[in-house]
C-alpha cells in the first residue's frame, strides 16, 4: 500500500490536539459503546446487480464527545471502533452461475468531527470531519447452483473520507440528544484483491471510484445536566458509494485477464448502547 494515507493520518494526529487545545479546560465526555448493525454490500454492472451480502455485524468502540454540551462555541467529537461479522453472500461466478456462501468481515475505523455553533442559533451547528475506515472482506468457498465449488478469496480496503452537514442539539433537565446528517465523500480509496489464492500469478491493487453518499446519526444520554450522564444510546445510518474502478491486467499462466472492482454500494443501519465515565 502506498504511504500517503499514513502521512495524512500522521499530520492529522499532530494537528488535531492543536485545533482543540483551547477547549481543554472543559473536559469532553468519554464513553465506551457496544452494539449491532445491519450490513448490506451490493455490486452492479450495467445496472444489473451482480451480488448482495447482507447480515448483522457486532461493533465496539469509544468516543470523546462535546457535541452534547450546550455551552460550546466549537463543539467536536472523536471516535474509534471495531466491527466484525459473518454475512450471507448471494451472487454468481465469473461465468454467471449463481453461487451462495459466507463472507467474514473485520474492520476498524476512526473519525473526528468538529464545527461551529452558529450565531443566533445556539442549538444548531455546522459540522465537518474526516475519517479512516479499513476492513477485510474474506469471501469463503461456496457452492454454485449446479453443485460445483466456487473458490473464495480475500480483499482488503483502506478508505479516507470527509463529512459535511448540520447538527442539532436538544436538551432538557434530564436528557440531551443530538441529531446530525449530511454528505460523505471518499477522497482516497484503496483495495487489494488476493487473487494468488485462486490461481492467478499475482495479487492486484485497485482504486474504487469515488461518489457522494449520505449519513445520519442520532444520539442521546440522560441524567440531570448538573450531573455527569452515565448511559446513552445512538442510532445511525452510514453508507459508501463507489463507481467501478479502472481495470488492471493480471495473468494466470499464459492467459491474461482484465480485473476491476464493479460499482459497489454499502449501507449500514445500527444501534449502540453507551456508558459514560
Amino acid at each position: 500500500m502506498r504511504s500517503s494515507p499514513w502521512v495524512i493520518l500522521t499530520l492529522f494526529s499532530i494537528a488535531a490536539p492543536a485545533v482543540f487545545a483551547g477547549e481543554l479546560a472543559s473536559r469532553p465526555s468519554f464513553a465506551v459503546n457496544a452494539g449491532v448493525e445491519n450490513f448490506c454490500w451490493e455490486e452492479f454492472s450495467g445496472g444489473r446487480r451482480l451480488l448482495s451480502e447482507t447480515g448483522p455485524r457486532l461493533v465496539v468502540g469509544f468516543t470523546l464527545d462535546r457535541l452534547l454540551q450546550g455551552n460550546q462555541t466549537n463543539p467536536y467529537s472523536a471516535e474509534a471502533r471495531a466491527y466484525l461479522g459473518v454475512v450471507d453472500y448471494d451472487g454468481q461466478t465469473q461465468s454467471g452461475v449463481s453461487a451462495k456462501t459466507d463472507v467474514d468481515y473485520f474492520g476498524v475505523s476512526a473519525e473526528a468531527m468538529g464545527g461551529l455553533r452558529l450565531v443566533g442559533s445556539p442549538r444548531m451547528d455546522l459540522l465537518g470531519g474526516v475519517g479512516m475506515d479499513t476492513w477485510t472482506r474474506d469471501i469463503q468457498d461456496g457452492v454454485t447452483a449446479n453443485g460445483s465449488t466456487a473458490l473464495g478469496y480475500r480483499e482488503d480496503y483502506f478508505i479516507l473520507y470527509g463529512k459535511l452537514g448540520p447538527g442539532f442539539l436538544f436538551q432538557s433537565e434530564t436528557s440531551r440528544s443530538y441529531l446530525q446528517f449530511g454528505l460523505k465523500y471518499p477522497f482516497y480509496t484503496y483495495e487489494r484483491a488476493y487473487l494468488t489464492s485462486i490461481g492467478f500469478d499475482s495479487d492486484v491493487e485497485l482504486a474504487p471510484g469515488k461518489q457522494l453518499s449520505g449519513y445520519v446519526k442520532w444520539q442521546m444520554n440522560w441524567g440531570r445536566q448538573a450531573d455527569k450522564p452515565r448511559f446513552g444510546v445512538s442510532f445511525y445510518y452510514d453508507s459508501y458509494r463507489f463507481s467501478a474502478s479502472a481495470s488492471k491486467t493480471v495473468s494466470a499462466g499464459s492467459t491474461l485477464y482484465n480485473v476491476h472492482q464493479p460499482e459497489s454500494r454499502m449501507d449500514v443501519l445500527g444501534a449502540r448502547f453507551e456508558y459514560y465515565f
